[in-house]
């Protein structure tokens, strides 16, 4: 499996990636060629991706969704990576002043969180089929977008490692950067609170180890300056 390359923005959170597939875990190789299908797949998801901070939040679950399937050869790639990709381009959908109050610690609009699934599900068969890719990988891909916030369940194993590769980002300096600011959360309040519900929201032993190494960085590093 192929891993992903990574640049950082002037804040030091990661930006831009080439969505290749995943090498080995631990190994993060820089490549400049283009054309895999999960970059194809991003390339057409990116204009769907330019809200809620979804850019970085989906670079850094593809970057874990690799790292587990490492430890999960009966997993399927062709069905995990075009699902972490795609998974929220839904919230393109819904207005900007209606997204913060339909997720993070406190939901309270659970009805916008479904919109965003439903019509992620729309436009993921739309990109997928518009890139001929396998019929019933789409479905499988589809079935997991959808409920992938709302359904406590797993699905499957792949469906257990998107959501596991979802929620971690969210460990990760960056991603504790990105959420305790816009949920008005003091930082290491916000922190401690991560620490948690690692147990009740990850489903492999992995994604907990890796939850739990995250945080430990997040912890140890400072928040960057306000542009």
């Amino acid at each position: 499996m192929r891993k992903i390359s990574r640049n950082k923005d002037i804040n030091g959170h990661l930006a831009k990636y080439e969505f290749l597939a995943c090498k080995n875990e631990g190994e993060l190789e820089i490549k400049t060629q283009h054309g895999s299908v999960y970059d194809k797949i991003y390339r057409k998801a990116e204009l769907y991706l330019d809200t809620r901070q979804n850019d970085v939040h989906v670079s850094l679950s593809y970057d874990f969704a690799c790292r587990l399937l490492a430890h999960y050869p009966n997993a399927d790639e062709e069905i995990v990576l075009p699902a972490i990709v795609l998974h929220d381009v839904g919230w393109k959908l819904v207005p900007e002043e209606k997204q913060l109050s339909a997720f993070g610690p406190k939901v309270k609009d659970k009805k916008t969180q479904r919109i965003h699934e439903t019509e992620g599900v729309k436009i993921a068969e739309e990109i997928l089929t518009l890139l001929n890719y396998d019929k019933e990988k789409i479905l499988e891909i589809l079935s997991i977008i959808d409920g992938h916030d709302t359904r406590q369940e797993a699905l499957s194993l792949n469906d257990q490692l998107v959501k596991d590769a979802d929620k971690l980002w969210r460990f990760t300096p960056a991603g504790v950067d990105i959420d305790h600011a816009r949920f008005g959360i003091p930082r290491d309040r916000y922190m401690e609170w991560l620490g948690t519900v690692i147990e009740d929201w990850l489903f492999t032993p992995e994604a907990k180890e890796m939850a739990h190494a995250a945080l430990t960085e997040a912890m140890g590093s400072t928040a960057p300056p306000l542009a």
